[in-house]
């Protein structure tokens, strides 16, 4: 029976979509509605605002689920890695991450994206059902089914082949170990995830306690990190998640949007962060991942906080907007200026930044070595004067994959991943290109979501990379 059934019941006209869009819409336009309440016309100002040739996307042209087909193609790769490395199953922690806002926290990258379960533990077992160990439930208890409304929200027909084990939260270890005794797992190789991670995290996120008392459960076993193997896997996208992250990006353009729309000398920055959030949160229905914006200097400086300030003439606003689907995100950079005169060496800036973010662009194929790239482009940002800035290549998704970054203001690098990884086809991440304008802390930053081709390379952003004054 599929999840939707007793939800969803035949002749009472509703279907997985309109039940979920309805949902969304019905709560997310309420919520928006107090959160962001609309300003009149008067109160908005002048009507016309660059576009670009982007348009805002709508929440029913977002997809609501991965499919079967998704999740399978990715168990397949998995499991082959594990008969390389002859590991017999694996155990996935909720993996934290935190980025440098330290306010942007992702959880169970991994559980995420081998169940789409919000699951403390997966049990993950090279032959056989996998086991997602769940917080105890009252449904579950009871033999129930998962409401529809969650279950249709991650995954597209049937739910995968996934059996679910209620534990107390924040007590998983006796429900991974009774599945591991049921899996005869008592002398196996086992690969354990996040048990040491090369990012972010460095010394990883996996419970000491649960891991511990797993451990001491089964002294004839083998384990051993599985980190390395899971990342690797995750670098290389499908057709499917490259759409999902194309999507992403729209919802990502559609808060750029809202900023050409609010931001003039005079408004609150506090205004352009809730209307950049509430049309990503109304585009997708997902929470964004990340918004940072600020015109006294570098984006990150609010460290994702809507501050207070009000914007001024001359003033460069520059963002890290990242909008989500279903919990892959996507980050555009598009600086702009406040009013109609600025600092001297704003235009040069940012027509250095977008120059060398098409060229940069052209440059990028399969094969090409990651920290090289970063390195050349990171150079040519400090040549062109002792002004801050870098160059950045950052893989999301989940967050939890590396980035590497040249940052001329840190007199320093960045890297998180190895220096011998090389670009491959199907590899999606954020290239940003961070230009310091000379005489101020200000910043001309631009850039956008890629994807590697077979023959190169192609931004999923649709906007125009073009120099914008807001007066």
């Amino acid at each position: 029976m599929k999840h939707t059934d007793f939800l969803c019941p035949a002749g009472r006209g509703f279907s997985r979509r309109n039940l979920l869009h309805g949902a969304s819409v019905g709560i997310g336009a309420s919520m928006l509605g107090w959160l962001f309440p609309a300003r009149s016309r008067a109160e908005q100002g002048p009507q016309h605002y660059p576009t670009l040739g982007i348009s805002k996307p709508s929440l029913a042209s977002m997809p609501i689920a991965w499919s079967n087909d998704e999740y399978h193609r990715r168990w397949d790769l998995i499991r082959q890695r594990m008969k390389e490395a002859r590991l017999d199953c694996l155990i996935l922690p909720q993996h934290l991450t935190h980025a440098v806002t330290l306010l942007e926290y992702r959880t169970d990258a991994d559980v995420l994206y081998l169940s789409g379960l919000p699951a403390m533990w997966l049990v993950f077992p090279i032959e056989g059902k996998i086991t997602a160990i769940v917080v105890e439930w009252q449904p579950l208890k009871e033999g129930k089914p998962v409401p529809a409304i969650i279950m249709t929200r991650l995954f597209a027909d049937n739910s995968p082949d996934i059996e679910m084990r209620s534990a107390p939260m924040g007590a998983p270890s006796p429900s991974i170990i009774d599945v591991l005794r049921e899996m005869k797992m008592e002398h196996a190789r086992i690969g354990v995830g996040s048990l040491t991670s090369p990012f972010q995290m460095g010394e990883g996120s996996c419970s000491y306690t649960t891991y511990d008392r797993v451990r001491k459960a089964f002294p004839q076993a083998q384990f051993e990190d599985a980190e390395d193997m899971l990342w690797r896997v995750k670098m290389v996208r499908s057709a499917e998640e490259i759409a999902f992250f194309e999507n992403a990006t729209a919802v990502s353009e559609a808060g750029l949007l809202a900023m050409f729309e609010t931001a003039r000398p005079g408004v609150p920055i506090l205004d352009v962060w809730l209307s950049m959030y509430g049309a990503m949160l109304k585009c997708s229905g997902s929470r964004p991942v990340h918004l940072s914006i600020s015109a006294l200097g570098q984006a990150l400086d609010s460290i994702g906080t809507p501050l207070p300030d009000i914007l001024e003439s001359g003033q460069i606003l520059s963002q890290e907007c990242m909008g989500s689907v279903l919990g892959y995100g996507a980050e555009v950079n598009h600086s702009v200026l406040i009013g109609s005169e600025g600092p001297a060496d704003w235009p040069a800036a940012a027509r250095f930044a977008i120059d060398l973010f098409h060229t940069s662009l052209d440059q990028l194929a399969p094969g090409k070595n990651i920290k090289e790239f970063v390195d050349f482009y990171g150079q040519r940002i400090a040549a062109r004067g002792p002004t801050h800035g870098g160059a950045m290549v950052h893989f999301e998704g989940y967050g939890d994959l590396p980035k590497w970054a040249v940052m001329t203001h840190y007199q320093g690098k960045a890297y998180q991943g190895p220096g011998d990884a090389v670009f491959q086809p199907g590899m999606v991440f954020d290239l940003k290109l961070n230009v310091g304008v000379k005489g101020t802390r200000m910043t001309a930053y631009f850039g956008d979501p890629i994807v590697i081709t077979e023959t190169g390379a192609r931004r999923l952003g649709r906007r125009k990379m073009e120099i914008i004054n807001l007066a």
